[in-house]
């Protein structure tokens, strides 16, 4: 196994810290920053959720942690082949970004590592646009 980190663009946001990792605290919004053309089969309860990424994989995922106001951390559940820990960073200036580490096969490293790099931009890009 190969570990990676990806940590996304970091974008502005208007909607103010706290109320932004509120929001994020409840996993029924978590399907708000995935992007829709790619998602399939999305279901959440308030722990954690599942959903299908076109052509790839399906994936389950639980909120690991939560460190108000600044850190959301989520870590998936029963993927031997792709461990991973997803942070959502809510940062003091009202930017915002989105971290991915793990481990996994080199070999899907290589092919994974651009469409996951896509993944987290537009996770950090969707949560900045966030109106709430």
């Amino acid at each position: 196994m190969a570990h990676f980190s990806l940590i996304s663009e970091t974008h502005s946001t208007k909607t103010p810290i706290a109320v932004l990792f509120d929001f994020m605290s409840d996993f029924n919004n978590f399907k708000h920053l995935l992007p829709s053309d790619k998602i399939e089969n999305f279901a959440c309860t308030t722990e954690q959720c599942s959903f299908g990424i076109k052509g790839l994989m399906s994936l389950t995922i639980k909120i690991k942690e939560f460190s108000a106001p600044n850190r959301i951390t989520y870590e998936t559940l029963g993927l031997a082949k792709f461990v991973f820990t997803l942070h959502i960073h809510l940062l003091d200036n009202q930017t915002t970004n989105v971290q991915l580490e793990g481990d996994m096969n080199p070999f899907i490293k290589v092919m994974a590592e651009k469409p996951l790099k896509e993944l987290i931009n537009t996770m950090a890009l969707k949560m900045s646009e966030l109106a709430i």
